[in-house]
């Protein structure tokens, strides 16, 4: 998987050397390549500078106004970084000449004239030269988030969407983000407009478009919830801005997610959630510390060397444009435990809670258990009694999810979040944290620090009741509804099956990955 989290873009197994990263609904169907995909006849240029933003493409060519030579890649990348956002610059693109000339307006997302003058003569927030236009004028671009599309999509500036705004904005919406957005048909109308008055405010659009478009809330009050709502009922699921829930039955008013995904991390104890007994730290109450364990090098090369799998997909290519190949094996160079008392406790409530849950359905409706995860059974050959503490009966799993340096450190410190999901998350499963059991699928999505090293979590998840999906073309949105509104935890999207691939994990409530470590390691070819 990849970082907030994810790995995989629609079509992911199917090769086209000069495709840009744009991936359409309507492309047609490619012939799969070879498990080495580009082949060793693809000149790689290891000497080309990367976006220090960690999206992968080369850094602009040239001099900024101070004399120095970029570092990123284009303007938008810097303006969202990590949300896979670039303009037509990018990397020193030629871009369309016409475009380039335009300012951008003033007004921003709250610009209200819709003229179709005033819209060719100066951009907009969902304008792919946005933020070029931006240097133009002078003006500080505003930041793509759920707020900005709203408020553009807000036409008469009345504070909420009729069906009509949201249909006019939609195709703008799915050409920025790159998704596979399902249509607004009346039955997905009705669904969005829970309370029947004809218009969306902004919970009810955000509730429905944050699992789906993985971008930030952009209302800065909304990360600073009072402690009553984070100690109560704050729905996990990513992008939702319900902070508490609200009704008796399963399913939230507000947000319409259901009951089991709105976190409760003041319900028990501190004491009910031992720490591991391997941690260096066994006892407090608000510790974090992220410690080195050289003695681990071999074991961890170990789980590496065996999850390995010689397999080449598009999305090496997308997130590895320089360098497509597929690595001959991987040498690890650092392992880091992260102990953190606050994200373990609010991880080991959600696990009873799950467990809790399972068990009262009993056997009424058993799970399926998954077993055969490889991540898994290669870190227990490799680690022995050490790593078996893992939950079976809930499907507790070690997985991997690959990411920067910075971004891991991020992960670490503060859980994940929707601001590291960025560009690698993933949409043919629905927006999500995406995790993999093999290192080389994750390794699509690592990025190389300073040094060459590259970074990938091995994260301790919780898969609970499984959604199965093994379909060619699977359907995201009936997926998505299936984990934040019905009774399932997460998806395993099987490629392996279905296209010889690898197997992915889909996670959509945060609460429901504790990651354990990071492993730093180097790329063999």
């Amino acid at each position: 998987g990849g970082c907030l989290a994810g790995p995989t873009g629609a079509r992911e197994d199917f090769y086209k050397p000069a495709e840009s990263d744009a991936v359409h609904v309507d492309e047609p169907r490619l012939p799969a390549e070879s498990d080495e995909g580009p082949g060793d006849n693809v000149p790689v240029d290891f000497t080309i500078r990367l976006c220090k933003v960690g999206c992968g493409r080369p850094v602009c060519p040239g001099l900024t106004r101070r004399g120095r030579p970029y570092d990123t890649c284009c303007r938008s990348c810097v303006v969202n970084p990590g949300l896979g956002f670039h303009d037509q610059t990018c990397g020193g693109a030629d871009g369309d000449a016409e475009g380039l000339r335009r300012g951008a307006c003033p007004k921003g997302s709250r610009c209200r004239d819709r003229s179709e003058a005033h819209l060719a003569d100066e951009a907009h927030p969902l304008d792919q030269d946005y933020a070029s236009a931006c240097g133009k004028t002078g003006i500080t671009p505003e930041a793509l988030s759920l707020k900005v599309i709203f408020d553009w999509a807000d036409a008469d500036g009345s504070g909420k969407l009729d069906r009509q705004e949201l249909q006019n904005t939609f195709g703008a919406i799915k050409e920025i983000c790159k998704d596979h957005l399902p249509e607004i048909s009346d039955k997905a109308w009705h669904s969005l407009d829970e309370d029947g008055n004809g218009v969306l405010n902004f919970t009810e659009f955000a509730s429905w478009a944050g699992p789906r478009l993985g971008l930030p809330l952009g209302l800065e009050k909304m990360r600073h919830r009072s402690m009553s709502f984070l100690s109560s009922t704050q729905c996990q699921v990513i992008g939702c801005p319900c902070e508490a829930f609200d009704g008796g039955d399963d399913l939230c008013k507000c947000c319409r997610h259901k009951k089991t995904v709105h976190s409760r991390i003041s319900d028990a104890p501190d004491e009910d959630v031992p720490f591991p007994e391997y941690w260096s730290h066994r006892e407090g109450q608000d510790f974090h510390e992220i410690i080195d364990l050289p003695a681990k090098v071999d074991e961890f090369q170990g789980l590496l060397d065996a999850t390995f799998v010689q397999k080449w997909t598009r999305d090496r290519t997308k997130h590895n444009p320089t360098n497509p190949k597929v690595p001959s094996g991987f040498t690890v160079v650092a392992v880091r435990r992260n102990e953190h008392a606050k994200t373990w406790r609010e991880y080991g409530y959600r696990r009873a809670e799950i467990l809790t849950r399972l068990s009262e359905e009993g056997d009424r409706d058993p799970i399926v258990e998954y077993t055969d995860v490889k991540s898994v059974l290669a870190l227990t050959g490799a680690r022995g009694a050490a790593a078996d503490h893992l939950a079976q009966e809930c499907n507790e799993w070690y997985l991997f999810h690959g990411t920067s340096h910075e971004n891991a450190k991020k992960i670490m410190t503060n859980d994940f979040s929707v601001g590291c999901a960025g560009a690698n998350t993933g949409t043919l499963y629905g927006r999500g944290m995406y995790f993999a059991e093999s290192i080389t699928k994750a390794d699509e999505y690592a990025k190389p620090d300073a040094d060459g090293n590259y970074s990938v979590l091995v994260c301790r998840v919780l898969g609970g009741r499984v959604r199965y999906c093994d379909d060619l073309e699977p359907d995201p949105e009936e997926l998505v509804a299936d984990c934040i509104s019905g009774k399932f935890d997460c998806v395993l999207g099987d490629r392996e099956k279905c296209r010889g691939t690898y197997r992915e994990f889909v996670l959509f409530d945060s609460e429901d990955v504790f990651a354990e470590y990071e492993i730093q390691y180097k790329r063999i070819y």
